[in-house]
């Protein structure tokens, strides 16, 4: 099936893409900026450059869409909603699918759209299946026109309300966790509103489950079977991470940092799937406890974890003898870091090479030494730290064949030295690091071309 998909580069959207594209669909995405997406994109693509925020597109290749899964829209959490903030909401959400409609074939099979769980308002206690009456706040009246818009769209309609999204990096998640695992994450307000929340794969799996399934039509709730409340889930949280509780936030402070989103924050919604389970969707994760130990388990063990993606339209074997030669690490990393190999104790890059180089961090030197501890070509390799700054470092690189050419996967687990005063001190800024040397690894390999193989 040929499937148009809006918002591809954020959480959902990389993870869906790669799910459908190994089913074998022909993929195409929105974006505003052609060069960035592709660096951001782990499956292969058609890129139709465009923002629908402005208004309607003109590609002619929307006249092949068969199926479309919009994802689009401006961050809800994160800051306070200034009416300059509800705006970029408001059309990013409403305007923008409003455009996508319009710009969409007559003959369009489906149309799957995100929601958000807060079309229900605050309901207390009340258990909300799809049926459930609406909100009238913000958030809920934004959701109501939200999903109108997208009725609009010829095909079958699908408006996936998303829960609390849980996954290792990225999503809400991703806020909770510095203040949890610091010790200082504590219960909002008196801990008794309902949270609905979702595994990563789980809501993958439902937008999955939307598209194939002809029965699936309207409102389909995209929460785990079992919600709990904010106390529940906090103390969940910190057992997953083997921390403690801290403090209460009142509900003045929450007003006082966040205005207006506040009420969004701590509002109750106890969302249940009805329409998921009675159609035969099974759930991955409808425990709080086994989906948090799942994401959670790294940083109980006193590790940090980044993994970075990339797709390349080439087999591993003909990317590979680009990265076993040491000499292109040179080349694929930040030239602030003055990165340079120093000495090798194998000619080429095997089993059990030791490499030495030294680099500069914020303008500090360092030295560092690491060991390739597993090399199997053409699909992976391992180096660890052997001496460095880290109290760990191993980084994976896979090579792994993927729709006709390679999914470059990084996973890097570090501990920093010092305990819990060094992860407290540098944490975020390494972190920031990290991310930026392999924004960096991903613009490069994105703008190469022909992989070379040698560093002349």
């Amino acid at each position: 099936m040929r499937i148009l998909i809006t918002g591809a580069t954020g959480l959902i959207g990389r993870e869906l893409g790669k799910v459908l594209a190994e089913k074998g669909h022909d993929l195409y995405v929105v974006s505003r900026d052609q060069a960035k997406a592709r660096e951001l994109l782990p499956f292969p693509c058609e890129i139709i450059e465009g923002d629908l925020n402005a208004g309607p597109l003109h590609d002619s290749r929307l006249a092949k869409v068969e199926a479309v899964i919009n994802l689009m829209g401006e961050s809800i959490a994160g800051e306070r909603w200034t009416e300059d903030k509800k705006k970029r909401i408001y059309q990013s959400r409403v305007i923008g699918t409003r455009h996508l409609v319009q710009s969409l074939p007559e003959d369009l099979k489906c149309f799957v759209t995100s929601s958000a769980m807060g079309i229900y308002g605050d309901q207390k206690d009340t258990s909300l299946t799809e049926y459930a009456s609406h909100g009238d706040d913000f958030l809920a009246n934004l959701c109501k026109e939200w999903e109108s818009e997208a009725a609009k769209a010829p095909g079958r309609s699908v408006f996936v309300r998303t829960g609390i999204v849980l996954a290792r990096q990225g999503g809400a998640l991703d806020q909770m966790l510095f203040p949890f695992r610091s010790g200082v994450g504590g219960i909002l307000g008196d801990g008794k509103q309902w949270m609905s929340w979702i595994h990563l794969k789980d809501i993958v799996g439902l937008y999955v489950f939307a598209l194939e399934h002809h029965e699936v039509e309207g409102a389909l709730n995209g929460g785990a079977p079992h919600p709990v409340t904010n106390r529940e889930f906090s103390e969940t949280l910190v057992q997953s991470l083997g921390t403690r509780l801290g403090p209460a936030v009142p509900l003045f402070a929450l007003n006082i940092l966040f205005g207006e989103l506040a009420k969004s924050l701590v509002a109750s919604v106890r969302m249940q799937p009805e329409k998921a389970l009675s159609l035969g969707y099974k759930f991955h994760y409808e425990n709080l406890l086994e989906a948090l130990s799942e994401i959670c388990l790294p940083f109980k063990m006193g590790e940090e974890i980044f993994v970075a993606e990339q797709f390349v339209p080439a087999p591993p074997e003909k990317l590979f003898p680009f990265f076993k030669d040491a000499h292109n690490l040179e080349r694929i990393t930040p030239p602030t870091l003055n990165f340079l190999i120093e000495k090798m104790s194998t000619p080429e890059i095997g089993q059990g090479t030791l490499i030495d180089y030294r680099l500069k961090i914020h303008g500090v030197p360092a030295k560092w030494k690491t060991e390739i501890d597993e090399w199997q070509p053409p699909f992976k390799f391992v180096d660890n730290q052997l001496k460095g700054p880290y109290r760990l470092w191993h980084h994976t690189h896979e090579f792994r064949p993927f729709c006709g050419g390679t999914l470059l996967v990084d996973r890097v687990r570090y501990r920093m030295p010092m305990g819990f005063l060094g992860w407290l001190v540098s944490n975020r800024f390494v972190r920031k690091d990290v991310e930026n040397i392999f924004a960096f690894r991903r613009r490069y390999i994105a703008n190469m071309g022909t992989l070379p193989t040698k560093t002349d």
